[in-house]
C-alpha cells in the first residue's frame, strides 16, 4: 500500500573553511563528472552533504544502490526525500489532496472522442479499473499510470524504495523538503485544461512516449545529469514552459534556500528527481552560486 501510494504523490537533490588531512573525502571524483551522487562541501558546512538524483519509478534490476550511495546512507545523520515517504499521514494526504475540485472528472475535460482514445489505452494495458479509480484525480497524477505501462519490464521499483529500507536498517531519521500539501498545491496552480492536454498527448503519442522513456532511462544509467534535463525539456511535448517552471525551477530555488538550515551542523543525504539537479537552474549550480564546492562521487 505505501509503495503505491509514493509512486502517485511525487519534483526533487561539508566541511568548515579549514581542511585538516582527516577531512579528506572518502570517495573518488567520478569520470566527466557524471554522476547521481553528489557531495556538496565548504560555505561554512561544518559536515559535508550529498545530493543524488532518483527517478521515481524505475524497472527493479535498476532501482539498486550502489556501494558508494549506500556508504553515504550509513554515515549521514538524517536522508531528505522531496517529501517525508516515511510518513503515511504525508501519502494519504498526498492522494487526498491531489483530487480535482468543483466535481471536475476527467470525462468531463475531455470530448467523448479523447476520452475513449484514454479509455482505450488503460483498458489495452490492463488498467481499466485504476482509470475509473483516478477519474476525480488530477491528470499529471494519472500520467503516471502511462509511464508504469509502457516501462520495458514487469517487475517495477524505484530507487527511492531502495534508500529507504537502508535506512530504516541504519536507523537513520527521514525528512522531507516539501509536504504532500504543498505539492497538491503546485498542481493546483496548473489549469486542470493543460495537466489534460499533456496526458491526451503522452497517449496519442504512445509511440514515442515509449521510445523517448527508453532513451530517458539510458541517460539516467548513464548518470549523465545535463544530457537527462535536456532530453526531458525538449520531449515534454505537451508541457508548457510555465508548467516546467512551476515544477521544476521554483522548488529547485526553495530547496536550496532551505539548505542553511537543514545542514546546520548536520550531514544529510537528499535524494530528488535527478531532472532537478543538473541546469542552470538545478541544484548543483544554485548552490556553487551561493559558494558551496560540489564535486561528483562514483556511482
Amino acid at each position: 500500500m505505501k509503495y503505491r501510494l509514493i509512486k502517485y504523490t511525487t519534483l526533487l537533490l561539508t566541511l568548515t573553511g579549514i581542511l585538516s588531512c582527516e577531512s579528506k573525502s572518502q570517495f573518488n571524483t567520478a569520470a566527466n563528472n557524471k554522476s547521481l551522487l553528489w557531495e556538496v562541501t565548504g560555505n561554512g558546512l561544518q559536515k559535508p552533504a550529498y545530493l543524488y538524483g532518483t527517478m521515481h519509478l524505475l524497472c527493479k534490476e535498476d532501482a539498486k544502490v550502489s556501494k558508494n550511495l549506500s556508504s553515504v546512507i550509513q554515515s549521514v545523520d538524517e536522508i531528505y526525500f522531496e517529501i517525508d515517504m516515511d510518513d503515511m499521514g504525508q501519502l494519504l494526504s498526498g492522494l487526498t489532496l491531489g483530487t480535482m475540485k468543483h466535481d471536475t472528472t476527467l470525462m468531463k475535460l475531455y470530448t467523448p472522442e479523447e476520452y475513449n482514445r484514454i479509455k482505450a489505452f488503460f483498458n489495452a494495458h490492463g488498467m481499466g479499473l485504476q482509470l475509473t479509480m483516478f477519474n476525480k484525480m488530477q491528470p499529471m497524477l494519472v500520467s503516471s499510470l502511462v509511464y508504469e505501462a509502457i516501462l520495458p519490464c514487469t517487475v517495477m521499483g524505484g530507487i527511492e524504495m531502495s534508500i529507504m529500507q537502508q535506512a530504516h536498517t541504519a536507523k537513520k531519521e527521514i525528512k522531507g523538503l516539501e509536504t504532500a500539501a504543498f505539492q497538491a498545491a503546485i498542481l493546483d496552480s496548473i489549469p486542470y485544461a493543460t495537466q489534460a492536454k499533456e496526458l491526451l498527448y503522452s497517449i496519442d503519442h504512445i509511440t514515442d512516449s515509449e521510445k523517448e522513456t527508453a532513451d530517458m532511462m539510458a541517460l539516467y544509467k548513464q548518470q549523465d545529469l545535463e544530457k537527462l534535463l535536456d532530453f526531458t525539456l525538449k520531449t515534454d511535448g505537451g508541457t508548457t514552459e510555465e508548467a516546467q517552471d512551476i515544477m521544476i525551477n521554483q522548488r529547485n530555488k526553495n530547496w536550496v534556500a532551505q539548505f542553511p538550515a537543514i545542514t546546520n551542523k548536520k550531514s544529510l543525504l537528499i535524494a530528488v528527481g535527478a531532472g532537478h539537479l543538473g541546469g542552470q537552474n538545478g541544484v548543483l549550480n544554485l548552490l556553487q552560486q551561493k559558494g558551496y564546492q560540489i564535486r561528483a562521487i562514483e556511482n
